[in-house]
């Protein structure tokens, strides 16, 4: 008997060494909260389970994540944003930081950015205008624009896309007292609790205090393209989360 449970165990053994065991292999990935909060984390179980892997799920921003990626603190890299675009802002940063032809970025699903205001705003309505003159610090106070009698308090996320594309799109810089936060949710909740704030998230967000604040009507359109980063030479294990990741997205 002995003898026969010694074969056994090195059996299985062997098969150990052929077939590790999936799910004890655990796959990080850093970035984008409109990544993490409208993909990642609401599918993890799911992705989870098609790739066979332990994911670690660490909110930040874009920004944040590609680098985390290039530096080897991470293996996926969490994107609101193609690959190419974000490089771009940090190659301009630190030259030759991100070498393109090293990594591989995967669209796996959308969303689009909401202007977010203090639900005891009047204003329903924000044209792009106004937007540039909230944002910039151009418009000091809610009244110039038939709002309240309030201070405005612009808040940002400075390292996230929705950050830059609103700069972009309306051919502005933000005002000088702009509120910074860690990561985008944080927008969210002070905007809950400043009546005079304004700020954004995106559709991916999903915010339990969603029904505390007000989505504002606007003339700006921004979509998301929400991406999955990694190296080309990434492990088979780190593949299948961005094809599980992909197909979920897609559903």
């Amino acid at each position: 008997m002995t003898g026969s449970w010694t074969l056994v165990r090195a059996a299985l053994a062997t098969l150990t060494l052929t077939f590790p065991n999936l799910a004890s292999a655990d796959v990080k990935l850093h970035g984008a909260t409109t990544v993490t909060f409208g993909l990642m984390r609401p599918q993890q179980a799911e992705i989870e389970r098609m790739a066979g892997v332990q994911l670690t799920i660490l909110p930040s921003s874009t920004s944040h994540g590609l680098t985390d990626l290039v530096q080897g603190k991470a293996d996926i890299a969490m994107l609101a944003e193609p690959l190419e675009d974000i490089a771009a802002v940090l190659n301009a940063k630190q030259p030759g930081f991100v070498d393109l032809e090293l990594y591989v970025g995967r669209h796996v699903a959308d969303a689009y950015v909401q202007i977010i205001v203090h639900p005891s705003n009047p204003l329903k309505t924000l044209t792009n205008d106004q937007l540039a003159g909230l944002f910039s610090g151009r418009i000091g106070n809610w009244s110039e624009i038939g709002g309240a009698n309030l201070p405005v308090l612009a808040v940002g996320e400075p390292t996230s896309s929705p950050h830059r594309m609103i700069a972009q799109a309306l051919g502005i810089s933000y005002a000088p007292d702009l509120r910074v936060v860690q990561n985008a949710n944080q927008t969210a909740v002070i905007v809950m609790q400043a009546p005079g704030a304004i700020s954004y998230i995106s559709t991916a967000h999903d915010l339990p205090i969603r029904d505390k604040l007000r989505i504002v009507n606007s003339e700006l359109k921004l979509p998301l393209q929400l991406h999955l980063a990694y190296r080309k030479d990434a492990p088979e294990q780190v593949l299948r989360v961005i094809d599980a990741a992909a197909r979920v997205g897609a559903q």
